[in-house]
């Protein structure tokens, strides 16, 4: 959220921060480095679906905050835990930086791995997610975070993905013997038929880990055929909603299609 009141500061963000980490954006409508800087920390903050929230300040008109908490440069980021500031950097850090230094200075009630790693499989960075996971000690992984594991690594490592799951049946696990099966499927693997074009095409847009544009493919491939090479189309659709959640946005863009598709 932008800030508009001045003292809304005190209920946006030392308040707030009572129960949810709260990391503060100064900025300035003149800088350019805050202009590029922005997006990414909102699409951070989306991303990480209340487990931190994101609220900008804007120093021309709050002159008095800035000078408060010792804005020297801009753009300058501080995280608020429990009404403190517990970490802070200026300047604009690439995304890549930027994911590091959340991590890292997160509180750690709000850093657990099985979360951030469903947000890293959500936007198709399944090396990031595997990194987030693949720390835990396997006889201290939970069944929930080796499935997880599993789908990070399924992309690039079908077969190990595979033996993690072993015979587990739950949604997660489903899915990574779905996307195994998928992602080793090749042209003679496949019989000639419309259908074939568009999902040889999404395969391999998952194999990028472009997940809008598999889905379009698998989309494409069912509307000539809900059927073909055993529904694998749908059942990648279903597979990827299943990594992505109910109220991924992906999810809520193509779910519809999917289901209109199966019914046709």
């Amino acid at each position: 959220m932008e800030l508009t009141v001045a003292h809304d500061f005190i209920s946006a963000v030392l308040h707030r921060s009572e129960t949810v980490p709260v990391v503060v954006d100064f900025w300035a409508p003149w800088c350019g480095p805050c202009k590029v800087f922005k997006p990414i920390l909102e699409k951070l903050a989306s991303e990480a679906r209340g487990h931190w929230v994101l609220v900008t300040v804007n120093t021309e008109n709050f002159p008095e905050l800035a000078q408060q908490f010792g804005v020297r440069g801009i753009p300058d980021v501080k995280l608020f835990s429990k009404g403190n500031v517990i970490a802070q950097f200026s300047g604009a850090l690439p995304e890549p930086l930027l994911r590091s230094w959340l991590m890292e200075n997160l509180p750690a009630p709000d850093r657990r791995p099985e979360e951030f790693a469903q947000d890293e499989l959500a936007t198709g960075r399944w090396a990031d997610a595997e990194a987030t996971l693949a720390g835990i000690r396997p006889s201290e992984r939970t069944p929930a975070q080796t499935d997880l594991l599993a789908l990070a690594r399924v992309f690039r490592h079908p077969q190990g993905a595979l033996t993690l799951v072993g015979d587990r049946r739950t949604a997660h696990a489903d899915s990574v013997r779905t996307l195994a099966g998928l992602l080793a499927l090749g042209p003679d693997d496949l019989p000639e038929y419309s259908a074939k074009l568009p999902l040889l095409a999404g395969i391999a847009e998952l194999h990028a880990g472009r997940l809008p544009e598999a889905l379009r493919l698998f989309i494409a491939s069912m509307e000539e055929s809900v059927r073909y090479a055993d529904g694998a189309a749908s059942r990648a659709c279903l597979a990827i909603f299943t990594i992505l959640g109910p109220q991924h946005p992906l999810t809520e863009e193509f779910a519809p299609a999917h289901r209109r598709t199966t019914r046709a």
